[in-house]
């Protein structure tokens, strides 16, 4: 372990060679562009370290904009936290990302890891860390871009040193995929059309086909919650919310969470009510 001249806690790590899990990998490839990728990126984690939570960060000159956010409960802790972040400001004295923006001239990604306890001011830590037994830092450019992913571990005994490896072996793989979903679909072009659950539940009941239920499970799913996490949001079963979503699916004539977009991107450019 090669440990960095900087301010702690920060520590370099040597990116490994462990194996990556094939069907998470392929699972997550194929998400790319999709709501799913944030559930399929946090899967491929757990998969290899256990991750709890995770969180991507595209920085700019202005400071990191949270791109990409899943948490394993299916709820949205990761990306409340992950706003929390960037809005409060903690992003500017958190030594990964600062470390991260001096360091990475070239492509070659870098792994780090933190010491959560020392990070941030305490009430800052009771917001968006709190539980947090450990973090690992994925931090990589793709083109003109910098990629800042956090890897979180609740509750329990950190990561192992193997699952670090895990991590730093899937690293460039990590920047990548993220890279292309960012490119694909970037949250930036969407922030003002799919950022309020509320706009999109309003502009969705514009539209006749769809029964009230209907529109609360699309609005969901847009809005970038899992099955498990709709289902807990509206007091109903996950079969009820599949059910719904496949109702929902067959009146808008479409089949996928993509087309469910495309669908909503296009009512929201004809009635411009979000």
């Amino acid at each position: 372990m090669r440990v960095a001249n900087i301010s702690p806690p920060v520590q370099s790590l040597q990116l490994g060679q462990a194996g990556t899990p094939a069907n998470a990998v392929a699972d997550l490839v194929d998400s790319i562009g999709t709501d799913r990728f944030g559930s399929k990126l946090l899967n491929h984690l757990h998969e290899i370290c256990a991750a709890d939570y995770c969180a991507v960060f595209r920085v700019g000159a202005a400071g990191p904009n949270a791109i990409i956010t899943g948490s394993r409960d299916g709820s949205e802790k990761a990306r409340g936290r992950a706003n929390q972040y960037v809005e409060r400001g903690v992003w500017s004295t958190d030594p990964s990302m600062q470390y991260a923006l001096k360091q990475l001239p070239g492509r070659a990604p870098m792994l780090m890891k933190m010491d959560v306890s020392t990070l941030a001011a305490p009430e800052d830590r009771e917001v968006i860390w709190p539980r947090i037994r450990d973090r690992v830092v994925v931090a990589g450019r793709s083109g003109a871009h910098t990629f800042s992913l956090s890897v979180l571990r609740e509750g329990r005994g950190g990561f192992t040193p193997a699952q670090v490896e895990r991590i730093g072996a899937s690293a460039e793989l990590l920047i990548s995929v993220v890279a292309k979903h960012g490119d694909v679909m970037p949250r930036s072009r969407l922030s003002g059309v799919i950022s309020s659950l509320v706009n999109i539940e309003r502009c969705i009941e514009s539209d006749s086909l769809l029964t009230r239920r209907e529109c609360q499970v699309c609005a969901r799913i847009l809005y970038g919650l899992t099955t498990t996490g709709i289902a807990l949001d509206l007091g109903v079963s996950n079969e009820t919310v599949k059910t719904l979503r496949k109702l929902a699916y067959r009146r808008l004539c479409i089949g996928s969470e993509r087309e469910l977009l495309q669908w909503y991107l296009a009512l929201w450019e004809q009635a411009r009510c979000c």
